[in-house]
């Protein structure tokens, strides 16, 4: 299958390098994607709109031949729920990995621009002795805003159908139940899903880099899964 790898703000399409190899190995094709303005520390970032980051992915969407998978970390998660709202009936399945779906009418990258990411003392060890992940890590140390402060619009009811997997890395499935009881934000667009598997997966900030043979394992496990039900 299609899965198109949505990275977090801050980093780029070569953040899936290892899951993107693994999906192959297993069969699938990934389709990573470096969103507008974050090609390079320096790229101009001046009106990026929520809007321009989910037409990218739906337009990729539009470019497969068939039913897709979709991947967001951390902050893409809200912008790959949106896409899922433009495209529900080509999505198979989406995965959040370290977020969760924002809901209609929150205002999802607010206010991310130089985030204190935590890296893990593994992680930092790595980009250590790694020249090109250090040059990555770097990479999103910037000093200038990237705001995205559009509200998340959300008006199609069918991504409820759409089955999504919540990949828990910087809390707990046990966070997550008891937001959704809560009704919190953003766990309030879960309550509503009609399919939702939650994993933990303790990996930090990082899972892609720091567990990628663990979060691939559990992309494949949930598409698997669709093959089965669609037999």
């Amino acid at each position: 299958m299609d899965v198109i790898l949505v990275p977090g703000l801050w980093l780029d399409g070569s953040s899936w390098e290892d899951v993107s190899s693994r999906l192959r190995d297993a069969g699938h094709v990934p389709h990573p994607l470096t969103l507008r303005g974050l090609s390079a520390r320096t790229a101009d970032r001046s009106g990026v709109l929520l809007a321009d980051h989910v037409s990218l992915i739906a337009n990729t969407i539009d470019q497969m031949g068939g039913p897709v998978a979709l991947v967001g970390h951390a902050e893409a998660c809200g912008l790959v729920h949106a896409a899922v709202n433009r495209r529900p009936d080509r999505v198979a399945r989406a995965f959040h990995v370290g977020g969760l779906p924002s809901a209609d009418g929150t205002y999802v990258l607010t206010g991310f621009h130089a985030d204190a990411h935590r890296d893990t003392t593994e992680f930092a060890e790595r980009c250590a002795r790694d020249g090109s992940l250090a040059a990555l890590r770097e990479r999103q140390r910037v000093e200038d805003g990237h705001g995205v402060d559009s509200r998340q619009r959300l008006t199609d009811k069918r991504r409820f159908d759409v089955p999504v997997t919540i990949v828990a890395s910087e809390y707990t499935t046990d966070d997550v139940r008891r937001w959704m009881s809560e009704d919190a934000d953003p766990a309030r667009e879960l309550v509503r899903m009609r399919d939702v598997t939650l994993v933990d997966l303790p990996a930090g900030h990082w899972p892609q880099f720091e567990r990628g043979a663990e979060l691939t394992r559990v992309i494949v496990d949930g598409l698997s899964a669709h093959a089965r039900s669609a037999a």
